[in-house]
């Protein structure tokens, strides 16, 4: 996202989506591009569902964000980074 010079806030730029938070932090909006007559690509949808899931059942997102910061703490291994990952790790 760029940086709007006259203020500050920041663009979305308009073939993007995006949660941005607002009122300090303490809300959630989303932002999705006019796709006119197309779909969403999977992403912007992913995103569409976990704001849906936020504004429907904030209890589960508290339970969630609880829950990595547990596996964070307790330095839990989650297997391979991306960058580590290769043709020859495939079985």
């Amino acid at each position: 996202m760029a940086q709007d010079p006259d203020s500050n806030g920041t663009v979305v730029p308009p073939t993007e989506a995006a949660i941005v938070t607002s009122g300090n932090m303490t809300e959630l909006e989303l932002v999705l591009p006019d796709m006119g007559d197309s779909d969403l690509p999977e992403i912007a949808i992913f995103l569409v569902a976990c704001a849906m899931r936020f504004h429907s059942d904030p209890d589960f997102v508290h339970e969630q964000l609880e829950w990595l910061v547990q596996a964070h703490d307790s330095e839990v291994d989650e297997g391979m980074r991306p960058d580590q990952l290769n043709s020859a790790n495939d079985d």
